[in-house]
């Protein structure tokens, strides 16, 4: 009976001391936006898109939100109809910055290993890009 308890307290022990998974996080991507904001370069203060995004010869995506650069691999990218985002919460990335900047400034990817970039391509379809939160540094 002793041991029967003991095997309990191990296996609940076990069971709830397993790192929760990882929830997925979404940053909208607006590659339409007129939105800008200001860097100094050689002196100047400049305006730069705040939305870019950049498309490398084997189809692998480049996005930069502000001064923040996202990678996303072409094979993982979905079409989804827009009444997807009823069942997604939209987050904010200076929230999400906070956030690495607290636990892991030079590996943002590993804070948020399920980050999504989403995009609207029409009034009835998104796409989704599963992105890995680079360091960057100008």
């Amino acid at each position: 009976m002793k041991n029967i308890l003991i095997i309990m307290v191990f296996i609940s022990h076990f069971c709830f001391s397993q790192k929760k998974l990882q929830q997925k996080k979404y940053l909208h991507f607006d590659a339409t936006s007129k939105k800008t904001y200001s860097i100094e370069v050689n002196g100047k203060i400049i305006a730069e898109p705040y939305y870019s995004k950049g498309v490398k010869k084997n189809g692998n995506i480049t996005f930069y939100i502000c001064k923040e650069m996202f990678y996303s691999d072409k094979k993982e990218i979905d079409t989804c109809k827009i009444e997807y985002l009823k069942n997604v919460k939209m987050s904010d990335l200076s929230t999400l910055k906070k956030d690495v900047n607290r636990t892991n400034p030079l590996y943002p990817y590993k804070v948020f290993p399920n980050l999504y970039l989403v995009e609207k391509i029409s009034d009835s379809t998104i796409v989704k890009y599963k992105v890995k939160w680079e360091y960057y540094i100008e």
